[in-house]
């Protein structure tokens, strides 16, 4: 992951470089002047060895299995499979490594820096015909779901909250009416159920008073 980066590294400098020298182009500042920052706490990501990246990353463009020693963080322990890689997903911290197990069909996400070893496979491709990589996270893989079907989220929340919700709202069915006799407002929306927005609740504390959590 370190060579990884010292490769971007070298293209970031260069570019930055280029533009430097462009003193009369308003562009040559536009680097030094956007930024972006992460939502919440931002990790420092996992070491990720560098020729497990590179044996992956074959796999992938190349379509081929890979035999790995994958290690599990609950129990602590090894285990070997073939994996037939499908894509990858960098999620906040982490980068994630979609594919099948031995001769399975079913989906399943495996950490990169917890494949302890990756050899390229003498076992024959398995092609997942019809994967595709944004309906995969669109139903919520990386989401921690907790149920296949959205769920009705019923609030009342602090005028703060409302008004954070009233820019970025959770969902595009969301809907905010004023309370009687209070600054509150009442939330509903259709949410994923899912274990983020779980924590987003719980991170609002007393300033959200959840009425109802469940299907419609």
């Amino acid at each position: 992951m370190l060579w990884i980066r010292w490769q971007l590294s070298l293209h970031f400098t260069d570019a930055r470089r280029l533009l430097d020298e462009m003193s009369s182009n308003g562009l040559s500042q536009w680097a030094r002047k956007v930024r972006a920052i992460p939502n919440g706490k931002a990790l420092i990501p996992a070491a990720l060895n560098e020729m497990t990246w590179q044996i992956i990353s074959q796999a992938l463009l190349e379509q081929k299995p890979v035999d790995v020693v994958y290690l599990y963080r609950a129990s602590k322990t090894e285990k070997y499979f073939t994996l037939h890689p499908q894509g990858l997903v960098s999620r906040h911290s982490v980068t994630y490594l979609s594919a099948t197990v031995n001769g399975y069909d079913d989906i399943r996400q495996f950490v990169m820096h917890r494949i302890e070893t990756a050899n390229i496979s003498d076992s024959t491709w398995r092609p997942l015909h019809g994967f595709d990589l944004d309906n995969c996270i669109a139903g919520g893989a990386f989401g921690y779901l907790q149920g296949k079907a959205p769920v009705i989220l019923v609030a009342q929340v602090a005028p703060q909250v409302a008004w954070l919700l009233s820019e970025t709202p959770l969902s595009e069915t969301q809907r905010l009416t004023s309370l009687p006799d209070s600054n509150w407002q009442q939330l509903k929306a259709e949410v994923p159920d899912d274990q983020q927005t779980l924590w987003w609740l719980m991170a609002m504390g007393a300033n959200v008073n959840v009425l109802a959590h469940a299907t419609s």
